[in-house]
């Protein structure tokens, strides 16, 4: 996906951050995938702190009193106090929504595992599910703290609908997802430092390349940390350290894992991952009106199909296609599903997916929303 034309810039309180990710954009929500508590305050913190005068800042506290927070970060902030017996969930999502009504609003939820054991874990990441897209459509940008232990398929599911998960840890952050930046940036490692009061971000090298390259390869072929240890006669502890860029793996381990997968050293080290789609997105400064292509591609053998959803209508292609595929949504807020990300689009925003299905799309707007389904033979 590249990023739109003249989209604002936003500083994410870590000068290094900034760099790798060209800073971040209006309607980002990061997931700080972390179980460093200390470490989530100061980047939030930090965050923060990069709050202009135009720009509105919101806390969501789950576990502490709004005076600390306020102590914490900043008179100025405004808080919603998120603790046990003060709003259901759905309350909590409306307050969320109304404060970070200005574009631009910098807002912080802290409470994920705390939602989670209070309301359950599919309670809690169906209200990720709806409250992510809505502050995206906002134009607002927020951090989300989501401890490392959180169920796997909830973490999915979250990484499948937000654009942006961050793992940070003491000694490293590593990029599991970033819409809208090269695809060489995903999945890479990088050496985390704190000097001072600040966080310091160096790229992992040998390291980096070979983590990033074993998760990749793990997941394009659906294997475990256990299948890999086996295919390279090391034990599972080896891998998981390996893959979290803890530690290195000799030249003979190395070949003997590249032999059992059939690949080249050249192919475990690539760290060029390859996009399963393109997501054009319109650019919030730009009206609808305005003429911009979004996906220019001039070749024939188009089919186009036009699907009206009524608001929270679920609707799946109507006919079977191989190839490849995009959805263009002309009116409202979907949910589209391409299997491995479920990005939110808004009219304008235009998805193309090449070499995997596009699944079902769901309105997610309180209208009308509608969308054009164009294949291509």
């Amino acid at each position: 996906m590249a990023k739109p034309e003249n989209a604002r810039v936003i500083r994410s309180g870590l000068d290094d951050l900034d760099e790798i990710l060209g800073g971040l954009f209006l309607g980002d929500n990061v997931v700080w995938l972390s179980n460093d508590l200390l470490l989530c305050t100061r980047v939030e913190q930090q965050f923060l702190a990069e709050a202009t005068s135009q720009q509105a800042s919101v806390y969501v506290t789950a576990s502490s009193t709004p005076s600390v927070i306020r102590k914490r970060f900043g008179m100025a902030l405004k808080v919603l106090d998120a603790r046990p017996g003060t709003a259901d969930l759905k309350q909590l999502e409306e307050a969320i929504v109304d404060s970070a009504t200005e574009q631009s609003t910098r807002v912080v939820i802290d409470g994920m595992e705390s939602f989670a054991q209070r309301w359950g874990v599919e309670q809690a990441t169906g209200f990720f599910r709806r409250v992510c897209p809505r502050l995206f459509d906002l134009g607002a940008i927020a951090y989300w703290r989501l401890p490392r232990r959180f169920r796997p398929t909830a973490i999915d599911e979250i990484r499948k609908v937000t654009q942006c998960v961050l793992e940070l840890s003491d000694k490293h952050l590593r990029v599991i997802k970033a819409e809208g930046r090269p695809a060489a940036v995903q999945g890479r490692l990088f050496r985390v430092s704190n000097e001072g009061s600040t966080i310091h971000l160096r790229a992992e090298r040998a390291q980096g390349r070979l983590a990033e390259g074993i998760q990749r390869l793990r997941t394009e072929r659906n294997l475990s940390q256990a299948d890999f240890a086996r295919l390279a006669h090391v034990s599972p502890s080896a891998i998981s350290q390996a893959e979290a860029g803890q530690r290195g793996l000799s030249l003979d381990t190395l070949l003997t894992l590249t032999d059992a997968l059939g690949i080249g050293l050249d192919d475990l080290l690539e760290n060029q991952q390859r996009p399963d789609y393109v997501l054009a997105r319109r650019d919030r400064g730009v009206e609808l009106g305005a003429s911009r292509f979004l996906l220019d591609d001039p070749a024939a053998g188009l089919r186009v199909y036009l699907s009206n959803l009524r608001p929270g209508e679920k609707g799946t292609p109507p006919v079977k296609h191989k190839g490849t595929e995009s959805v263009l949504v002309a009116r409202g807020l979907v949910l589209v599903d391409v299997g491995s990300s479920s990005p939110a689009m808004r009219a304008g925003d235009a998805i193309l997916a090449s070499t995997v299905p596009i699944l079902s799309w769901q309105n997610l707007a309180p209208h009308r929303s509608v969308l054009f389904w164009i294949l291509r033979d």
